[in-house]
């Protein structure tokens, strides 16, 4: 380890986020865009597709929804992963390393991180609702249960943390500037969100809070742990643990 990268991991969050990354990807801000738009197509293609295959049903149940937007996290997750094994540098610029504080400590602040983010959705808006995502959890019994965990806790943490804590985050704050690149992150991540999430239960949610405010914090919240630990693994970490509790959470507020 050199000196400068000693000195830079004893700098304080706000020093760090003033600071551009250590140096710049090896790959293009188009290429993760690129990627970002492979992450839509399986989302909103590829995944709804298998799920209705796999259901034998195209009717948009809370169930089909679970599932194809589990397989679509799941492809992208793979497809991240092949993509940028390929190259040495590649893989080790995605940052999966172990860096900062211990990682059960950093679990311990993704179940910090989501409590606080579904009191901060739930309270100003008067709605104590599941997260878009797993709406309708257990209406269709057991298996939505399963498909709501594999959703929550596996795929979606995957996929997201390398999209955009990986891969998008560095191009931005390198291209744009550290907080423009930060913010600028934290709003294509609520797009995807309001586009995939939000649009099927639109009717049911209180759009300034499910729609705005709950994606900007979630990619707020570990795009700055990206920042300050300068590891992926423990900001995917930290969001598994907060799926779980967002599963958990979202379980009681259905009854279950």
């Amino acid at each position: 380890m050199t000196s400068d990268q000693r000195d830079r991991r004893e700098l304080s969050l706000m020093q760090k986020l003033s600071m551009p990354e250590e140096s710049a990807p090896p790959w293009s801000l188009l290429t993760a865009t690129m990627i970002l738009a492979a992450m839509l197509v399986c989302l909103i293609v590829i995944g709804p597709a298998l799920a209705s295959l796999l259901l034998g049903s195209q009717q948009a149940t809370p169930d089909l929804l679970m599932l194809s937007w589990a397989l679509g996290m799941g492809a992208t997750g793979l497809f991240v992963l092949i993509n940028r094994r390929g190259s040495a540098d590649s893989w080790q610029s995605l940052r999966l390393n172990r860096r900062g504080p211990p990682l059960p400590l950093i679990a311990l602040l993704g179940v910090a991180i989501s409590l606080f983010i579904n009191l901060i959705i739930s309270l100003p808006s008067g709605q104590f609702l599941p997260i878009p995502e797993v709406y309708g959890i257990g209406a269709g019994g057991p298996i939505g249960l399963v498909f709501a965990a594999l959703l929550l806790v596996f795929l979606q943490p995957l996929a997201e943390t390398l999209v955009f804590q990986a891969l998008l985050l560095p191009s931005l704050r390198w291209t744009l500037g550290p907080w423009r690149g930060l913010v600028a992150a934290c709003l294509v991540f609520v797009l995807l969100h309001l586009i995939v999430f939000f649009a099927p239960w639109q009717s049911v949610y209180s759009a300034p809070w499910y729609g705005l405010a709950y994606p900007f914090l979630v990619c707020l919240a570990f795009s700055l742990l990206r920042v300050h630990t300068g590891s992926s693994l423990s900001a995917l970490v930290a969001r598994i643990s907060a799926g779980l509790i967002f599963l958990l959470t979202s379980m009681a507020l259905s009854g279950l």
